[in-house]
């Protein structure tokens, strides 16, 4: 029996309206962020599955190609759930058309990915514009102010506490190499430990991908 759940793309517009990213958020800033909380049904519905049946998706494509895909690919999936395949194709949809909007992109790279182990734990900067990105299930991604590395020496360790980090279901659009100008420099940020602790993550980037040729 599906749950009582509004999975139309409105009711994803509604989650971050309120939150005003605009494109001036983004030429003024690193980072902007967009808190939310998954719908506790969708939590819990993205939880149970086994890691097995976690989607994993790579697409490339203009925004209407990535959407009509995204739901092709995710009803094929074996999630197991109808509607939660429903509701995660209309939030990536969503995402999709967000940051082309934001960001002028006409075509877009999408990444569904599901990781167990510390394969990214390293920070770095992203080789692009800007990039979007949210956790599904698991701890959200790291991240750096910053002015927080001003007065940091050379190669010195970034403390600790000058780390923040995303919630799940946050959404953040970071600037990547290819949008830093000097008083707004790439944002640095890895994935959280997960090494024994018997997690699977499963996160979304989104980014300009390049023209073919």
């Amino acid at each position: 029996m599906q749950p009582e759940l509004d999975i139309r793309p409105e009711s994803h517009h509604r989650m971050c309206v309120e939150e005003r990213l605009t494109r001036q958020t983004l030429q003024f800033r690193p980072i902007g962020i967009l808190p939310r909380a998954l719908d506790p049904v969708v939590a819990a519905g993205l939880d149970a599955l086994p890691v097995h049946r976690l989607p994993r998706l790579r697409l490339e494509g203009d925004l209407q190609t990535l959407q009509r895909e995204v739901q092709l690919r995710l009803a094929k999936a074996g999630i197991g759930a109808d509607w939660l395949a429903e509701w995660l194709g209309n939030d990536l949809s969503f995402l999709g058309l967000m940051f082309s909007q934001l960001t002028g992109a006409q075509r877009l790279c999408l990444r569904l990915k599901v990781t167990e182990n510390d394969v990214c734990r390293n920070f770095h900067v992203d080789n692009v514009r800007y990039r979007l990105v949210t956790t599904y299930r698991g701890s959200g991604t790291e991240w750096v102010p910053p002015h927080a590395l001003i007065a940091l020496p050379p190669s010195s360790p970034i403390p600790s506490g000058q780390v923040r980090q995303l919630e799940r279901g946050w959404i953040a659009i970071m600037r990547g190499c290819c949008g830093a100008t000097a008083g707004h420099p790439g944002v640095l940020h890895r994935s959280p430990a997960i090494d024994g602790q018997d997690i699977a993550r499963l996160s979304l980037a989104i980014n300009e991908a390049p023209r073919p040729s």
